[in-house]
């Protein structure tokens, strides 16, 4: 069974890849996008994802984070400065490991609805 373009595009954006040939880098640094592909020249520098990175990212990992504060509370056999220290460096870890991810997929799913047009 083959996977349609449009899927194909947001599992290469995923990756940080192009959308258009999935051998490009989608980013030049942290976030910032690359201007056009460098293997097929595909103006990926257009696509604005605009808000839709950090609010999807707060989305996906805020039910995570609000579980993982609720089972820190229960469990009292640490101390405090330590349970929250953990949990803040694990909020701040998951959303800078995840954050480019989602933006990667967004443009994916932008470069997908684009390609059909």
């Amino acid at each position: 069974m083959a996977l349609s373009p449009s899927l194909i595009a947001v599992t290469r954006g995923l990756r940080g890849r192009c959308p258009a040939c999935g051998k490009g880098q989608l980013f030049m640094a942290y976030l910032k996008q690359a201007p056009a592909c460098s293997v097929c020249g595909a103006a990926t520098g257009e696509i604005a994802a605009e808000d839709g990175p950090p609010w999807l990212t707060v989305l996906f990992l805020g039910p995570l984070l609000a579980a993982l504060t609720f089972i820190s509370a229960r469990h009292e056999a640490w101390p405090l400065w330590i349970r929250l220290g953990g949990l803040g460096t694990f909020a701040i870890l998951a959303v800078l490991v995840m954050l480019p991810r989602v933006k990667g997929g967004l443009i994916g799913v932008l470069w997908g609805m684009r390609a059909r047009d």
